[in-house]
């Protein structure tokens, strides 16, 4: 069973691929992801229920197959992590 940490866990890892994305390459769309990204795990640190949690997180699934509409390059480290924090949202 998926628990809330282990998406906190999760959405670390993503942040530090896409903080290092953004050092090689300024995109904006990565940007966003970052900005999306430390919004939901902002409520986690706040100690929201799950309910709100998700509802949030929500907001992340699609983000990586987004980033595939602008780049034809599939093989980057944090849209492996994307797909595993989307995964994971799905699971709660």
């Amino acid at each position: 069973m998926v628990e809330i940490s282990d998406l906190e866990n999760q959405i670390e890892s993503t942040l530090d691929t896409l903080e290092l994305k953004q050092k090689t390459a300024q995109e904006e769309i990565v940007n966003s992801f970052i900005d999306k990204y430390k919004n939901v795990q902002a409520i986690i640190q706040a100690g929201n229920s799950k309910d709100e949690i998700v509802k949030k997180a929500k907001a992340l699934l699609g983000a990586a197959r987004g980033y595939l509409e602008t780049s034809s390059d599939y093989q980057q480290d944090f849209l492996n992590e994307m797909s595993k924090t989307e995964k994971l949202i799905k699971q709660l």
